[in-house]
């Protein structure tokens, strides 16, 4: 059985050490599949932090890009006796040989932009096909429903799938868009949108529209419009809402929305939902989201501002 309810025995021994681990620095890893993409950066760094601030002791591990490192990684921090492990934006049904070793050492292991599977103390994120949903209505609603339109994912990551199922809800109901999807290469993702865009734009003069299933894509893609000389044309949607494509927003750059969540704060919650575990108490969801915001030029934060996550709006209409 591969579930956290496996691992309660293990949770008890945890909890009969409570006392010896106030006295010794908790230890956590935390692993990233891919630590260099701009959002994965964000979710990782406000976790060091928010651990660092509870005065645990943090090792991280970078994967560049290889699973398989990332999850021999994550296993060697179990065995090393590491009291905890958070996962940021590694494909949970990737890990399953980790979330196992986890239970049966009662090591909780949280994550972030994961996905949801048995064995977890959480997953923190956003509603991802909600998200997506929201941000193809925009799109459909700028181009009235007809149209080329381009689609960019990495299909890899639940959190994408999830996405890209959110697109194709609103998306499949308009049979007057023409729409080409192109799968990404990862690692090495920020140069292949721009080569692709760029060819797309050689070979397409009706493109209307284009969709990115994250942030790290809008910047490359816009960069590829810009230079066809088609600004004025094609516009990109996208999701996450980091800082260099809320700024590409406000100045009136290709990039014309993004559906954001607070990155910063999946990486404490993880870090707060971790915290609840070492000590015996657990979530009554395992899947945990942040509310979202729509990001326009009409919403985006003034420069130097952040987005107020508390009183912003996530529907054009309001």
């Amino acid at each position: 059985m591969q579930s956290f309810t496996k691992g309660i025995v293990g949770i008890a021994a945890l909890m009969c050490c409570t006392s010896a681990m106030a006295q010794d620095a908790i230890q956590v890893g935390i692993v990233a599949v891919n630590y260099n993409s701009p959002s994965i950066q964000v979710q990782t760094d406000s976790a060091i932090a928010a651990a660092e601030a509870r005065g645990w002791q943090v090792e991280l591990f970078d994967g560049q890009g290889d699973q398989v490192a990332t999850n021999n990684a994550a296993i060697a921090f179990i065995d090393r006796g590491f009291d905890a492990i958070i996962n940021i934006a590694s494909a949970n049904t990737q890990m399953s040989a980790v979330i196992a070793r986890a239970n049966e050492a009662g090591v909780p292991f949280t994550s972030t932009f994961s996905g949801l599977v048995p064995g977890i103390v959480a997953d923190i994120g956003s509603n991802n096909t909600a998200d997506a949903a929201i941000a193809a209505l925009e799109l459909v609603g700028r181009i009235d429903g007809q149209g080329h339109v381009v689609k960019f994912n990495w299909n890899v990551l639940p959190a994408l799938r999830e996405r890209d199922q959110g697109f194709h809800a609103v998306v499949d109901e308009y049979p007057g868009i023409t729409l080409t999807e192109i799968e990404v290469r990862v690692p090495g993702q920020v140069d292949d949108a721009f080569a692709q865009m760029t060819n797309l734009l050689l070979a397409n003069d009706d493109i209307v529209a284009v969709w990115v299933a994250w942030d790290e894509l809008a910047s490359p893609v816009a960069r590829a419009i810009e230079q066809a000389g088609r600004a004025d044309d094609i516009f990109v949607a996208s999701q996450d809402g980091v800082d260099e494509v809320v700024s590409l927003i406000r100045n009136g750059s290709p990039v014309a929305l993004t559906v954001a969540y607070n990155v910063p704060q999946m990486g404490v919650t993880a870090v707060n939902v971790t915290a609840d575990a070492l000590n015996g108490v657990f979530p009554t969801s395992r899947a945990l989201t942040l509310s979202p915001c729509l990001i326009t030029q009409a919403t985006a934060p003034a420069e130097g501002e952040a987005i107020d996550f508390e009183n912003c709006t996530l529907f054009s209409g309001q």
